[in-house]
Formats: structure tokens, sequence, C-alpha cells
């Protein structure tokens, strides 16, 4: 995978009226589209590429009730009305294209904490302790050597950095 590919993730919940109703709705604002009925992230993913071809975006739209998920793979959406969820994922690597679509296809792309915001808090400790520290060896001649941990500060954020997932997710 040599280019980087967009996914739009939408989601809808149904309460008050039957799933097929609202999905004839989201049908008809929809060009050309696969529907898929309680897919595993397998299935979602090898569609989604096939839908995707060479464009670079594309569409995964979700509609949910208490029973069923229907998932829609479109390139392109014209006047849906605001969903519940939005999430925009810009993806770089084959291995993160499978772990975003099993993260929709399970369900936790939804408010979980995830790798991002463990790795920020994770490298925010790391260089507030770092800088703190330094600031006190910059205030006391004991505490001079703390500075020469720079290179090991700098070495364990590159490796946290690495640790990412090899997409970016951010709300839409």
């Amino acid at each position: 995978m040599g280019r980087k590919i967009k996914v739009v993730y939408y989601l809808y919940e149904v309460k008050d009226e039957p799933l097929g109703n609202y999905a004839k709705a989201v049908e008809s604002k929809l060009g050309r589209f696969v529907r898929l009925v309680n897919p595993d992230e397998y299935t979602l993913m090898t569609n989604f590429k096939s839908v995707l071809g060479a464009s670079e975006k594309g569409y995964v739209i979700e509609i949910r009730n208490d029973l069923n998920r229907w998932f829609y793979l479109a390139k392109g959406v014209d006047g849906l009305e605001k969903p519940k969820a939005a999430y925009e994922y810009v993806i770089g690597k084959e291995e993160a294209l499978e772990v975003v679509f099993r993260e929709i296809a399970e369900g936790p792309a939804h408010g979980k904490l995830g790798v991002d915001k463990f790795s920020a808090v994770l490298q925010l400790l790391l260089w507030g302790g770092f800088l703190f520290l330094s600031y006190l060896g910059y205030k006391n001649d004991e505490l001079e050597w703390i500075n020469g941990f720079l290179p090991l500060v700098l070495l364990v954020s590159g490796l946290i950095e690495g640790f990412r997932r090899g997409y970016k997710k951010r709300k839409k």
C-alpha cells in the first residue's frame, strides 16, 4: 500500500422505526454502494477495497439497532443527516487498514481510550518529568547529571511514537 487512504465512518442508531425503512432513506442518498449485514472485519475490509478501487477516499456508513448492524460502503455520499458519531481515519499501512476495520466491526470505535491518547499522555509525562528534573538540575549543582539523559529521553519518546498504529483517527 503505497498511498494514504481516507476512511470516513458514520454511525446512525435507529430506535423508533424498522432498520429497513431507515436504510431506504440512506440508500437513496448514496450512489453506487455495497450493503453488508452483520459482517466480520475481513468481509468489511475486502469489500471496502473493492469499492475503493483507485480512489483515495471511501465511506463506511453503519446503521444499527438493538439486533442488527447494516454497513454501506461507498465512494461518496450526498446529503446524509448528521450522524451520531463520525470519524475520519487516515491510513498509511496495510496492517493499519486491518486494525481500523477490526475496530469498526467490533464496535469500540466510539469513545474508548485509544493508543493515540495513551501514547500522548505517556510522552507528556516523560517530557514533563525530564523538563522538571532538568530545571532542578539547573538550580542545584548536585543534579546536573540529569541533563545527560536527554538522548535517552529522545530514544524512549521515539520508541513510544513507533508503537502507534500506523493511522490517525479524528472526529469529524
